[in-house]
């Protein structure tokens, strides 16, 4: 099966891009309707999770199906730089254009952080903008991944994920939480994992289901009451979901939900900035946003995603 066409992953993607969108989005328009509804909104950040979560279990899937071995190692990270990179570096470029990030910022030290995701491991360093933390995480993940997978592979199922819960209780254990730094996030690509090796049926479903629910219940007593319940819910929606139905406006979002978590937060700093001489209503502020953010992710994913999508895959892994 196609990675694009495990519906309930699109799906996914669509939640969590729209949920982030939101929750930057109220918070630059500045906009409160009362607590109730700004905590629920709030909970957008956890869309955040919901793609931890996603990475966990699609990409061990990708390389399950092409049968990766460690001397493809360099190929794999190749193709998911190709995947990534440009339109993150687009962005970048775009966001100093907007002027949604100071010019002054820019040097060759800031750039080169930038561009090997090196920014949470220099002290003083910060990201040009706050949402390109999370693809410092995911390409540690990828490193991980590429180096691990095949010795995960080639041992029992059950060993295989009890090392990982093992690895992600210590992580919780030591408190060395550095934000931008996969230790933090561990548990949420395991729970992802977990949630593959059910799909490929390394594990049966009865078992998998019972692990997420030990698992997740431990970061729910442990940790926090959403640390374990948002990538439970992530999984088990990946696992139970059987439709194979496109939800047109989600699967949508869901194709498009890269470009819209990169471009939503610098283009509503330059839209609110230029909106704001013309009106100070912010719920037309914030709606507004949300749709040009969605036509800006369009566009981009037009002009740039596709074809960074398209260029990856000319990247061959060894069968």
């Amino acid at each position: 099966m196609n990675n694009s066409k495990i519906i309930s992953i699109m799906l996914l993607r669509a939640i969590a891009a729209l949920s982030v969108c939101i929750v930057h989005i109220q918070m630059i328009c500045n906009l409160h309707i009362n607590s109730l509804i700004d905590y629920l909104t709030n909970l957008g950040q956890q869309g955040v999770v919901i793609f931890f979560v996603i990475s966990g279990f699609i990409l061990p899937y990708s390389l399950y199906q092409k049968n990766y071995v460690l001397k493809d190692f360099f190929s794999f990270l190749l193709r998911r730089s190709i995947r990534i990179d440009p339109p993150y570096w687009c962005i970048i470029a775009l966001s100093f254009v907007l002027g949604a990030v100071p010019v002054s910022l820019l040097n060759l030290n800031s750039a080169l952080l930038h561009f090997f995701y090196l920014v949470p491991f220099v002290k003083g360093a910060n990201w040009f903008l706050g949402i390109f933390w999370t693809l410092s995480i995911e390409f540690q993940f990828y490193l991980l991944l590429g180096i691990f997978f095949p010795f995960l592979m080639r041992i029992k199922a059950n060993l295989s994920i009890l090392i990982l819960i093992g690895l992600s209780i210590t992580c919780i254990l030591s408190r060395l939480y550095y934000h931008g730094v996969i230790i933090e996030q561990m548990p949420d690509f395991v729970i992802g994992f977990i949630a593959f090796m059910a799909y490929v049926k390394k594990i049966s479903l009865t078992k998998g289901l019972l692990i997420l629910f030990a698992f997740s219940a431990y970061l729910m007593i442990f940790v926090s009451i959403k640390t374990g319940a948002i990538p439970l819910l992530t999984a088990l929606f990946i696992l139970l979901y059987k439709s194979q139905k496109e939800i047109q406006p989600l699967y949508f979002l869901g194709k498009i939900s890269y470009s819209l978590y990169l471009i939503h937060y610098p283009l509503t700093l330059f839209l609110v900035g230029k909106f704001s001489l013309y009106t100070t209503n912010k719920y037309v502020l914030f709606f507004g946003c949300i749709l040009l953010s969605i036509l800006g992710a369009y566009i981009f994913y037009l002009l740039v995603e596709r074809y960074a999508l398209k260029l990856s895959k000319v990247i061959r892994l060894s069968r």
